[in-house]
């Protein structure tokens, strides 16, 4: 139960919902038997006292035979209405984003953590880990991006949440990596140290990046800022470690630091 008023996105949603319902001739009981799940799940959405999740936004889509998404661009507004306007901005670009890069010196990167080290990075904020989960869906939609990572070691030694979260963490690294998600390591002693942390998305076939500095971050698609990083990138990944001794890398630390 929420004990706040509801924010202006879960509002909308809300709105969006009761809206679609009545010009279908439902009733919230009736809804609610097409999903299944009970009437007060639905009154709950509809007065926009509890953040359902996106499954449950998706299913009532279908329920209601709305084109895709109708709700769920709404539902998305939730995870975003809370960051600061340069996340915000990145966050819409990695969504529609065909390929992905990813340079991260301090934390594992979001669309790869789990709740738990999530959980611990945000202090507990259930609302802002579940929406950092949802961010992670478009990792198994229907086209996902592919999505390539270097790491600094430093990464896989800072410790969030204790040793079984790290483990865990590690473990779900090592577990991601397919044709479509590479990881690879860099030692901190080789690192170029080119840059701070920073991503790089094709978007609809321009590239768009985000670039982390110490008071903001930074959403570009300058031809003179994306050259000086697809530089860096390649850089880079020279130094990094090739994917399967990334990979043993991530397993030998997990095992022989956070156990």
């Amino acid at each position: 139960m929420m004990g706040n008023p509801p924010s202006p996105a879960l509002k909308k949603l809300a709105a969006a919902v009761r809206r679609y319902r009545k010009l279908r001739g439902h009733t919230q009981a009736q809804l609610a038997a097409l999903i299944p799940c009970s009437d007060k799940t639905i009154s709950a959405i509809e007065t926009g006292r509890e953040r359902p999740s996106r499954e449950m936004i998706v299913a009532v889509e279908a329920a209601l035979t709305l084109p895709p998404e109708a709700l769920v661009d709404i539902y998305d507004l939730l995870d975003i209405e809370s960051l600061p306007s340069w996340m915000r901005d990145w966050l819409i670009e990695e969504r529609r984003a065909s390929s992905l890069r990813n340079f991260e010196m301090a934390i594992i990167p979001g669309l790869l953590q789990t709740e738990d080290y999530a959980r611990s990075l945000l202090k507990g904020d259930e609302a802002a880990v579940q929406a950092r989960m949802e961010r992670q869906a478009i990792l198994t939609g229907e086209t996902p991006p592919t999505l390539r990572c270097v790491l600094d070691e430093a990464v896989l030694y800072r410790n969030k949440g204790g040793p079984e979260v790290m483990h865990n963490q590690l473990k779900r690294l090592v577990e991601s990596v397919s044709e479509r998600l590479t990881i690879q390591i860099i030692r901190s002693d080789v690192s170029p140290r080119l840059s701070g942390a920073f991503a790089i998305g094709n978007v609809d076939g321009r590239e768009v990046a985000y670039v982390e500095t110490a008071v903001r971050g930074i959403v570009t698609g300058s031809h003179d800022d994306i050259a000086r990083l697809e530089d860096v990138w390649e850089t880079i990944r020279t130094y990094a470690l090739p994917q399967q001794e990334s990979l043993d890398f991530i397993q030998r630390t997990a095992e022989e630091r956070w156990t």
